[in-house]
């Protein structure tokens, strides 16, 4: 079995057309005691794991950014550092001192909002220097809102500026992710049970083998298609590693009221009696979708695990 790890504080960044939001008690990063205090956990789960660390730029520091993949490495657990490149763009030597920790790879998101923050020809410099250490780089690419061919255009840029790289890996399996853009809307007024206004659905193709993804007029992705089916959800644990035992969240997904939903009614017409506002979806501190089925369908995962609380 296969198990990966979402590590994370909360992204500060509050891109529009993100779903994931950081309140101020959420920022920390993940410190050396939180990290010696997670690790030994591990060791009561005895098969491979993958750990993505995510969520807006999680290690402030070189010296929790080491240990945390020193920690991983002595366990076996593969990773995999999910950025806009901000962590390495200003501090090159950074990605070497790492190099006592392989395999790990990197996964760079391109999009409006982490590119005008850390525009692609900034990340060069590190791309090439990865693929000068036989490091994996891969992308998550959403389309630039109002032009849907935009993933073509970073296609574009990456063949232009680093033509060796794109040469070595566009035909490699799961390179490059391409997810839709998930429109923004006001939201309805909370507290609104019964008929949900969220779920009047948008249906948009998505090109990475899924079906439909349905969203709601808030913008959010809504577990009512083939995508996110009661298989899809079986996989996912939830809480706080440090004082839950996992083997209890791995159970508990049979008691949430969505999935019981999705067991005795199918995924077509929960969205009309479930109340689907996005605090109560699947779990506080949820996660992207996106990050999601990178997890299950790009790593062929068999559970995933999500703890997205330092402290």
């Amino acid at each position: 079995m296969k198990i990966i790890f979402f590590l994370n504080r909360r992204c500060p960044v509050g891109c529009p057309s993100c779903n994931v939001r950081a309140s101020e008690m959420e920022l920390e990063e993940l410190s050396p005691p939180w990290l010696e205090r997670f690790f030994p956990r591990l060791t009561e789960i005895p098969f491979p794991g993958h750990l993505l660390w995510t969520g807006g730029e999680p290690f402030l520091s070189a010296a929790s950014l080491k240990m945390g993949m020193s920690l991983a490495y002595s366990r076996g657990w593969r990773s995999e550092i999910l950025t806009s490149g901000a962590w390495f763009s200003g501090h090159p030597g950074w990605l070497d001192e790492l190099l006592d920790y392989r395999p790990f790879s990197l996964r760079i998101s391109l999009d409006a909002e982490h590119q005008a923050r850390v525009p692609l020809i900034e990340l060069v410099p590190l791309i090439r220097r990865a693929d000068e250490l036989g490091l994996e780089v891969n992308f998550t690419v959403r389309p630039i809102p109002g032009r849907p061919d935009s993933r073509h255009d970073y296609l574009e840029q990456i063949k232009d500026l680093l033509p060796g790289f794109y040469r070595r890996n566009c035909q490699r399996s799961r390179w490059i992710h391409v997810i839709p853009h998930i429109p923004v809307v006001p939201q309805a007024e909370p507290g609104i049970t019964g008929h949900n206004p969220h779920t009047q659905k948008w249906k948009q193709s998505c090109n990475q083998g899924f079906k439909d993804l349905i969203i709601g007029t808030d913008g959010l992705l809504y577990p009512c298609c083939g995508l996110f089916s009661h298989s899809f959800y079986r996989k996912f644990a939830f809480g706080d590693l440090l004082t839950g035992d996992w083997r209890n969240m791995v159970a508990k997904i049979d008691r949430d009221p969505l999935l019981l939903a999705l067991k005795t009614r199918g995924p077509g017409g929960i969205c009309q009696d479930l109340d689907l506002r996005p605090e109560t979806w699947l779990w506080p501190g949820y996660q992207t979708p996106c990050h999601l089925c990178q997890a299950l369908f790009y790593y062929q995962a068999d559970r995933v695990f999500t703890h997205y609380r330092p402290g």
